[in-house]
């Protein structure tokens, strides 16, 4: 055995190579990925037609994860979104009765649970709906969006079919946020643990503000005529990225806003080259958790189905478009996709969910895309390269275990040699 182990160290140092590649993974047709875990190796989404739930995972591929509303009620809402860990998923489901479209998490071994009825106190159910899924809390615990509401305005007016935004959790159960009353508001997005949650809130004329909750106290970002609002939170809460109205060219921008210790700092984008004066305009949809790079989705007409490029923000690059940051890495897929939009981004900034279109057949594609080298040789996970990753390596190695088959292809060679060197010695990032 001694031997056998020197001889695989030898061939280990013999067998070093080029850095681990990039990697993209393209999903089935009509998957379209919308969140992604923290290390981005696990990836939840809608399935387009019956807008159901799915989670992927490299070693599962697309699994559906059934009560969607689509083809019991026509219709679906909402955005499925996933914890930092990859174990629970937020979504629109439909109640246990087949009657109402309502709010679920979903929790690997448990399955779906159904978080309305009981409806809220002042809820309001309307067109076969009580509320809709658009954001989960990193450490899973706080669903957002929002549910239909009732009561009466500042004028004393009674309404109905409002949407109050709301925030769920096991411990406080289903909280109404601070809203204007009889007007409309959503909750989109969430820090780690939902403390601080960002979406929009109606003007006095109907359209959408940027809005933050934070610790309970309702922020305004912007006040304009646009419909613009905040999608996504760094795990701090401390930066909110999503879109707001430049007032000299009348294009609604990507914007990212820093807290500052009292209020947030706007800081907005610009659009890519191309994009016309106010009918252009471009939305920032996800961000790392250290705001060192965003991912969204710009449009070069007033209508979301006209022409459009995901895009791609780094401190280095600027706003460029994703297909051209995916290549500029080392990513040949153009023949593949033209990327849309970058819906997703992993909190640790390596993996990037985005849906585009075949440059020849227009089908709609969907694609997980890792922008950073895995650091395949931390076998152990420990973040640390040492004695322990090579002694896991080699005995894998010698009993054809699967930890050591690093290139998936179920052979045990020179390649899975290669490819524990090169990650070995270049370290991890």
């Amino acid at each position: 055995m001694m031997i056998r182990t020197r001889a695989a160290a030898l061939l280990l140092i013999a067998a070093a190579g080029t850095a681990p590649a990039q990697s993209v993974t393209f999903l089935r047709p009509n998957y379209i990925p919308t969140d992604l875990s923290a290390d981005g190796r696990v990836a939840c989404g809608n399935l387009v037609g019956p807008y159901e739930t799915f989670r992927w995972t490299a070693e599962t591929g697309e699994v559906r994860l059934g009560a969607g509303t689509v083809d019991v009620l026509g219709v679906g809402a909402g955005s499925p979104d996933i914890s930092y860990d990859g174990t629970r998923i937020s979504a629109t489901i439909i109640t246990e009765d087949n009657t109402m479209a309502t709010q679920g998490i979903w929790t690997e071994g448990l399955g779906w649970d159904r978080l309305q009825p009981p409806i809220a106190p002042d809820g309001f159910p309307i067109d076969q709906s009580i509320s809709s899924a658009w954001g989960l809390s990193g450490d899973g615990s706080t669903l957002t969006g929002f549910y239909w509401y009732q009561g009466v305005d500042g004028g004393g007016t009674p309404f109905f079919g409002r949407a109050r935004p709301s925030s769920w959790s096991q411990a406080t159960g289903l909280v109404g946020h601070e809203v204007t009353p009889g007007r409309s508001a959503r909750i989109n997005g969430s820090n780690y643990d939902g403390t601080v949650l960002c979406g929009w809130e109606e003007n006095s004329f109907g359209a959408w503000q940027p809005t933050i909750w934070r610790n309970g106290t309702k922020i305004r970002l912007s006040e304009n005529e646009a419909f613009v609002e905040a999608e996504q939170l760094t795990a701090d809460g401390d930066t909110a990225v999503g879109f707001s109205l430049n007032t000299f060219t009348l294009n609604r921008e990507p914007t990212v806003w820093t807290w500052n210790g009292a209020s947030y700092d706007e800081q907005r984008m610009g659009v890519l080259p191309g994009t016309p004066a106010i009918t252009g305009f471009g939305i920032a949809l996800c961000v790392s958790d250290d705001a060192s790079i965003i991912g969204g989705v710009n449009f070069y007409s007033f209508s979301p189905g006209g022409p459009a490029d995901g895009f791609i923000w780094t401190e280095g690059t600027g706003m460029v478009t994703a297909d051209d940051y995916v290549a500029s890495i080392g990513l040949d897929i153009a023949d593949q996709i033209q990327i849309r939009s970058v819906n997703a981004m992993s909190a640790d900034g390596s993996t990037i969910a985005v849906d585009g279109l075949h440059p020849t057949t227009f089908d709609l594609v969907g694609a997980i895309i890792r922008l950073t080298p895995d650091c395949v040789a931390d076998l152990n996970g420990d973040g640390l390269l040492d004695l322990a990753d090579v002694n896991a390596f080699v005995a894998g190695f010698l009993s054809n275990d699967a930890i050591a088959d690093l290139n998936g292809d179920d052979v045990f060679d020179l390649a899975d040699v290669s490819a524990f060197v090169t990650s070995f010695v270049a370290g991890c990032p």
